[in-house]
């Protein structure tokens, strides 16, 4: 985790400190070293988060892109009581869990529908077959052109050969990062692959970004739930040219 309370004041690892973790309140201990993103580590082996799973640096760099108060949110069903801490949770009210390992398409629908008006940031990077799926995307993706201009959205008819399958249901948007810790740099796309909910007319809505694109997109609300919904209605309307890009 990236941070922990020090009296009660959530606080970045500082050699030497002991920190209390904020879900569980176990005793977390400082890792500074000169080779991975700083972070903290539960001293002991204990109960805590049950969503919780081991950090990438990875993982860790692309909650740092955003502001310490945002990052490691612990939220509350009053009505249920069930507890999770989520990886990032803006002053919007968008919440952006990244994801590197495997998850069971169970959890991931139970994650979405606990936080409801979320992000997901998934590496693409961990499997090969991933990572040579996505290698066609040219060829896959059509855009869509509105008055003339491009719009650098695109439909595609082939997202089981392009993406993660267990990802395809998803009732939330979906960013690929297919530069995560098993990314092969000479080949993988710097581009994020922002994947859109749902379909239309059959094809799925895909969105090429750069990585300060999308948090531009994030700090602008514009991957809000409310916000893609109106993305995919406004899309629905247009009349699609077959050209290619």
């Amino acid at each position: 985790m990236l941070t922990a309370l020090i009296e009660g004041i959530r606080s970045r690892p500082i050699p030497g400190a002991v920190g209390h973790c904020p879900f569980c309140n176990s005793e977390m201990i400082p890792r500074c070293g000169e080779i991975r993103v700083h972070h903290w580590a539960h001293k002991s082996k204990v109960d805590c988060d049950p969503w919780w799973e081991p950090e990438t640096d990875w993982h860790r760099n692309w909650k740092n892109e955003f502001p310490l108060g945002w990052q490691e949110r612990v939220f509350e069903d009053h009505d249920t009581g069930e507890r999770h801490i989520a990886d990032v949770y803006t002053l919007a009210g968008l919440t952006l869990e990244v994801q590197h390992s495997h998850l069971d398409p169970k959890e991931r629908r139970a994650r979405e529908a606990f936080y409801k008006n979320m992000l997901w940031v998934v590496d693409g990077s961990r499997l090969k077959g991933n990572r040579s799926k996505i290698l066609g995307w040219r060829g896959a993706l059509t855009e869509i052109f509105h008055g003339g201009q491009r719009t650098n959205l695109f439909l595609t008819s082939e997202a089981n050969e392009l993406f993660p399958s267990d990802w395809l249901e998803s009732s939330v948007p979906i960013c690929f990062d297919y530069m995560g810790p098993n990314a092969e740099t000479s080949s993988a796309p710097t581009r994020l692959f922002l994947l859109y909910p749902g379909s239309v007319r059959g094809r799925r809505l895909v969105e090429p970004l750069t990585r300060d694109e999308l948090l531009r997109a994030i700090y602008s609300e514009r991957v809000h739930i409310s916000a893609v919904r109106s993305v995919l209605k406004n899309v629905l309307r247009l009349r699609f040219s077959n050209r290619r890009c």
